[in-house]
């Protein structure tokens, strides 16, 4: 058991409780996409992981795996780091993720060229997302292409509520509708977050 992959956790857990892909995806995120996770082919994110560790009766840790789960604070707190100026922060904070397979591993990648261009390490940066541009480019991730062309035109990515709305949309035009809920929920993040700011403004 501790040496089962994430699909091979959830697809186990499923069986024990007799559910179907259809019940465990409910309305949230479609059955093909579940199966992928299951197979290893498709890494849902956290949010997503709530979702599926609730329908399957389990904590989210135990679903995930502990080291798992680290990997991924690790990749969020590198980017939380970025976002405040702290570019040699979000390079320690993700020198163990970068290895990591996409979409997780991606995401880390990026971070860390755009961390490496802020610290002036620009050869590091363009070796690192070359590689990257080919690996999205093969697996057909729009989304965090856009956010590679970003870094690598000077302009990050760092969007508001509005511009994960938008993303939101996007992906549900193209079929997508996991990242649609990923990004609405971000959306809805900021948005209370903003609010509560403005309210204690006050």
């Amino acid at each position: 058991m501790g040496g089962e992959t994430l699909g091979q956790r959830i697809r186990r857990a499923r069986l024990e409780r007799g559910l179907t892909l259809a019940q465990v995806a409910g309305e949230d995120f479609s059955r093909a996409f579940l199966n992928q996770v299951e197979m290893g082919r498709s890494q849902p994110s956290t949010r997503v992981l709530r979702v599926i560790a609730t329908r399957l009766g389990q904590p989210l840790d135990q679903l995930m795996g502990g080291a798992e789960l680290d990997r991924e604070l690790a990749v969020e707190r590198g980017r939380l780091s970025l976002a405040r100026g702290n570019p040699r922060r979000a390079l320690e904070l993700l020198a163990g993720t970068l290895e990591e397979r996409s979409p997780l591993g991606s995401d880390a990648r990026l971070c860390a060229a755009q961390a490496l261009i802020e610290l002036g390490r620009d050869d590091e940066a363009g070796r690192l997302l070359n590689d990257e541009d080919r690996l999205l480019r093969a697996r057909g991730d729009v989304h965090r292409l856009r956010r590679l062309q970003g870094v690598l035109a000077g302009r990050p990515v760092r969007l508001d509520a509005a511009g994960y709305e938008r993303l939101a949309e996007q992906a549900l035009r193209e079929g997508r509708p996991e990242l649609a809920l990923e990004h609405v929920r971000t959306a809805r993040i900021l948005r209370e977050a903003s609010m509560a700011g403005g309210a204690a403004a006050c």
